[in-house]
Formats: structure tokens, C-alpha cells, sequence
């Protein structure tokens, strides 16, 4: 009777530090994801240029403040940067924001800059303020308990100087192309 009494008081013990630890478990937030590709593809040769990019090859930031949502993702060679005022932001983030450009850049909502890095020091940078864009970005989520928002975005350029090029002596003419994708990424304030 005494062995029996030891068993259920040790299993009743056991049930109920296990009902605990599931009680205490911290919820698991969502790991961030990006992705990013890029081509140029050359008029005079037709020759392709591309790069694709993960999660451990990417730079991010994801800011809120000074009245604009600021999104960038970047690599060592590319990177890809866009700015939503928050005038322009609809509740709760999800959308669809189109890019400004040339030659109405008032009509878009979203400013953006593409960067290409050729050295340490030098490489080229084009603006949608100062050029023809095609693309949007898209926020598809936001988790408002965790502040994460997710999305795509794309970017299209046509007839553009080669940002390869180091010489600014007749560039070679090509179109640019850069897509990506944000799973989770944190919302950070910036003051």
C-alpha cells in the first residue's frame, strides 16, 4: 500500500510540473527572412548579369520615425532602399505602394534608391527622383503583437547606364531588374 501511494504521489507530482512547464513556455517569435536577385541584361549583347541573394547575405533595416517608413535591404554589391511617407501609409501597414519616377514622381508613394557598389569607395546610385521606375513594394503582413511586417517588392529600370561601369565615358545601355522578399522583419523605432 505504501509503494502503491509512493507511485500516484510521484506520478501526481510529475503531471503537475509538467502542466507548469507548458504554462511558462515563451511564445517563439518568427524568424526574419529576405531574399534578393538582380539582373542587368545588356542591349548590345543581350548578355545577362545576375546575382541572388539569402538571408545571410543581406544587410536590413525596417524604420519607423521622422514621419516615413524606411525599408532597406542590401548586399555587398547591391543594395535597395525605399521610403514611404507616413502621410502616404495605410493603416496598419498592408498594401500596395508604388514607386515614384520620372516624370511624375508626386504620383508614386514610395521614393526609392538603388545602389551599386564597384569598389570600397566608388560605384553608382540612381534615385527614383531622377529616373524612370517601374515596380512597387508590397507589404502583404504586419503582426501587430511582435511589430513584424512582411512583403515583396520590385524594381524595374530600362535603358539605363550600366552600373558596373567605372568609366563614365559611354556606359554600356541595359535593364535592371531587382526583386526581393521580407518575411518577419522587426519594425525598429527610430527617433
Amino acid at each position: 500500500m505504501k509503494k502503491t501511494l509512493l507511485y500516484i504521489c510521484l506520478t501526481s507530482l510529475a503531471l503537475l510540473n509538467f502542466s507548469c512547464d507548458s504554462d511558462d513556455k515563451e511564445e517563439v517569435i518568427p524568424e526574419m527572412e529576405l531574399s534578393m536577385d538582380r539582373t542587368f541584361m545588356y542591349h548590345d549583347t543581350h548578355e545577362t548579369k545576375a546575382a541572388s541573394y539569402a538571408s545571410d547575405d543581406l544587410q536590413s533595416g525596417f524604420l519607423t520615425g521622422n514621419e516615413k517608413l524606411t525599408i532597406y535591404v542590401g548586399s555587398e554589391k547591391d543594395g535597395i532602399s525605399f521610403e514611404i511617407a507616413d502621410a502616404d501609409l495605410i493603416s496598419g501597414y498592408v498594401g500596395n505602394y508604388t514607386l515614384k519616377s520620372l516624370p511624375n514622381p508626386e504620383n508614386g508613394k514610395a521614393k526609392i534608391t538603388y545602389s551599386y557598389s564597384t569598389s570600397g569607395t566608388s560605384g553608382s546610385v540612381m534615385f527614383s527622383q531622377a529616373n524612370t521606375m517601374i515596380g512597387s513594394i508590397e507589404i502583404t503582413d504586419y503582426n501587430e503583437k511582435h511589430n513584424l511586417i512582411s512583403g515583396a517588392f520590385e524594381l524595374r529600370m530600362e535603358d539605363v547606364p550600366d552600373p558596373t561601369a567605372t568609366s563614365p565615358t559611354n556606359p554600356r545601355r541595359c535593364d535592371v531588374t531587382v526583386t526581393g522578399t521580407f518575411e518577419n522583419a522587426k519594425l525598429t523605432s527610430n527617433p
